[in-house]
């Protein structure tokens, strides 16, 4: 018989079922291939992924038989199995959503063409694969609290790591070691010319010396823009056997991309969160790059973060890992000040930073960029490019009664309303516009203008800075890179273009507003934010921060960012705020939060465990859909996680399974507002 587990996304379907193996199948069928199989009845047919055999079943029953073969290819290998597994529970969730991560769709086109280029038949192929993998199914696999476990026992003082180059470095990665790096700052010149950030070019010597080693490589990363970068600097340094996972591709593209990951030869694997799901043949190491940008954490149930996928993929398979910043999160510096990774010892090269006399002047424009800042883009607008880093994009991020100042919310969803584009005011959570639009307190209709945007601050530079080009980067006007000709660059944070050779000078804005943010993590966000700007400048480059003051302001601007991030991490441990602790969302209707919170207490109250709330969500917050929800936060230690997300998830099968009698009435296929909903980790869980 096989042990198959269902492609689908109803929780309570969350486990192994047995079918029987006809005789025709017999011969074809392996560990990992994509099947149908009768569900309930046997003319309906779901889909699966065949997870082992057995001799006999625990079912007393008779056992359906497996339908079809839907791929030759065994997609899952066994080790993904055991990672999707191991992660999805750590965070409450199902398997199969994790899966739906890290398997593309097939496209049976891009499969015959790969096969016929493997120079095998499809059986041929499958039964390869499997004799392959047999060993490595065999292997103990290490579950996400096992890692924690190792964490708490961990030496205290983290092992300094020494100036090595990238085969040292190599070595230690395959060898099983976790590193972190912060890098130094500036762009570097490829051999091809072409200029990438100083990081990327280190990624990608560290990449090929790996792959050298004749192991595979995962680097993740971001978003395409970092993606590019290594790309390029992989092709620039002469690299074979890339594997490209990117949210961009075509269907047939990322296809044909995870049919190469799948090979039985070593790879270069490069792309976003879902690259760390990823197979790859002899696993040496994960590279990430920036794990502390919000884009790494999937929006996705069960909301995984790649940097915990990599910690639990790398406790499993004994690769290394290494995580590098131009400014470290606090989930790394944590795990370096337990020594669960080694730091380095000698501090990177960084840009010489100063901070402008941001005087008050009696032109709002002119109090934003001080008399020295203005100074300073004119000195470096005489022999390049210079960039200007603003908080938000658009042309006011803001916008007010223009009788009584209140400010002025959306009539539809209560969001702020704002001005996207000169006249133009729209809520900027729903986007309705706000023709019409009437003031709750005094009546009146008419909007004022609060705050610059990126397209605002382009169309005073442009009146300020005559005869220098002005140009514009951000969400919606995106600009990867720029020459070294003189220009005035204005983007928002996380869309600076790169320049041939470095910007003369960086300009830092709006450091009130961004500190001002109703986060948790603002100011560890700024810090990344603003050294990953000042790390574009040029090696002669300087950069001004032009107004803001503070510990985080301070910490920047004299380097010490360690140092803060130790503080930070004291207070969060004071607070039993993240990552001090582990913390889950849990959401829905008031009966069935209840019942959730009960199941924490039963058949024991766990030690290290606390319930903030529950407390009701505005029903007009998009989460709600109008709907009557509570919200509770659960606080636990590490060791807890374990225990925790076990007795909510059981909760939530429940809630699931007992959906049916609650359905009646229903429109079919309509989700339940009500139902639980669990989230772990959650990023913005303490936000305003």
């Amino acid at each position: 018989m096989a042990e198959v587990l269902l492609d689908s996304a109803l929780p309570q379907l969350d486990h192994l079922f047995d079918y029987a193996v006809p005789e025709e199948l017999a011969g074809e069928l392996r560990v990992g291939q994509r099947v149908r199989v009768p569900f309930r009845n046997q003319q309906r047919k779901a889909f699966g992924y065949v997870i082992g055999f057995a001799e006999a079943s625990s079912f007393g029953g008779e056992l359906s038989p497996i339908a079809d073969i839907v791929s030759p290819v065994p997609q899952l290998a066994p080790e993904i199995w055991q990672l999707a597994r191991a992660v999805a529970d750590r965070a409450g969730g199902s398997a199969g959503d994790i899966l739906r991560l890290a398997i593309p769709g097939r496209q049976v086109r891009v499969e015959k063409q790969h096969l016929a280029s493997a120079g095998a038949e499809p059986g041929e192929a499958a039964a390869a694969a499997e004799a392959a993998e047999t060993a490595e199914a065999a292997a103990t696999a290490e579950t996400a609290e096992a890692a924690a476990t190792a964490e708490a026992g961990a030496q205290t003082t983290a092992p300094h790591l020494p100036e090595a180059d990238a085969q040292a470095i190599a070595v230690q990665l395959t060898s099983g070691e976790r590193l972190a790096f912060t890098a130094t700052h500036s762009p570097e010149r490829l051999p091809t010319g072409e200029w990438v950030g100083g990081w990327a070019a280190r990624l990608a010597h560290l990449a090929l010396a790996v792959h050298a080693a004749g192991r595979s490589v995962i680097v993740v990363s971001p978003d395409y823009r970092d993606q590019d970068q290594l790309q390029s600097a992989l092709a620039a340094f002469g690299a074979h056997d890339v594997v490209r996972v990117d949210a961009r591709q075509s269907n047939g593209e990322r296809y044909a991309s995870f049919l190469r990951a799948l090979d039985r030869k070593p790879r270069i694997i490069l792309g976003n969160r879902s690259a760390v799901y990823a197979p790859a043949h002899e696993l040496g190491a994960i590279l990430m790059w920036d794990d502390g940008d919000p884009v790494l954490a999937e929006p996705l149930a069960p909301y995984v973060h790649a940097r915990d996928a990599a910690l639990v993929r790398a406790e499993q398979s004994g690769a290394g890992l290494f995580f590098a910043a131009h400014a470290r999160s606090a989930e790394i510096e944590r795990l370096a000040l337990i020594g669960y990774v080694k730091d380095q010892e000698n501090p990177p090269r960084r840009t010489r930073v100063f901070h402008a006399d941001a005087s008050v002047a009696p032109d709002a424009f002119a109090g934003r960029v001080p008399d020295f800042a203005a100074r300073t883009i004119r000195e470096g607008l005489r022999t390049g490019p210079v960039l200007v880093q603003v908080a938000t994009p658009g042309y006011a991020p803001v916008s007010v009664c223009g009788d009584c100042g209140d400010l002025a919310r959306c009539t539809a969803c209560g969001g702020p309303i704002g001005f996207r584009v000169a006249g133009r005011a729209a809520c900027r959570w729903c986007g309705v516009h706000a023709g019409g639009w009437a003031c709750t307190g005094c009546g009146g209709n008419r909007l004022a203008e609060r705050g610059m945007g990126s397209a605002r601050t382009v169309e005073q530079f442009e009146k300020q800075f005559r005869g220098f080009r002005v140009l514009l980067s951000d969400g919606d006007h995106p600009r990867e890179r720029v020459d070294a000709r003189p220009a005035l660059v204005v983007a928002t944070r996380g869309a600076e273009p790169i320049a041939a050779g470095g910007y003369r000078a960086v300009i830092l804005l709006d450091a009130e507003r961004l500190l001002g943010l109703e986060h948790l993590r603002a100011g560890e966000d700024c810090l990344r934010w603003w050294e990953n700007a000042a790390a574009l400048a040029a090696p002669d480059g300087m950069c001004l921060m032009a107004s803001g003051g503070g510990p985080v302001v301070q910490a920047f601007v004299t380097g010490r960012i360690d140092e803060w991030l130790h503080s930070e991490l004291r207070d969060r441990q004071a607070l039993r705020y993240p990552p001090a602790v582990r913390v889950a969302s849990v959401t829905g209707g008031p009966a069935e939060v209840d019942r959730a919170l009960a199941a924490l207490r039963a058949p024991d109250t766990l030690q290290g465990v606390e319930v903030l709330g529950p407390t009701p969500i505005d029903p007009k917050d998009p989460a709600a859909r109008g709907a009557k929800l509570v919200r509770a936060i659960v606080r636990f230690e590490y060791a807890r996680g374990s225990d925790v997300a076990k007795r909510l998830r059981g909760a939530l099968v429940a809630d699931a399974a007992g959906a049916s009698s609650r359905q009646k009435g229903r429109a079919p296929g309509r989700a339940r507002p009500e139902a639980l909903r669990l989230r772990f980790d959650d990023r913005g869980v303490f936000d305003g």
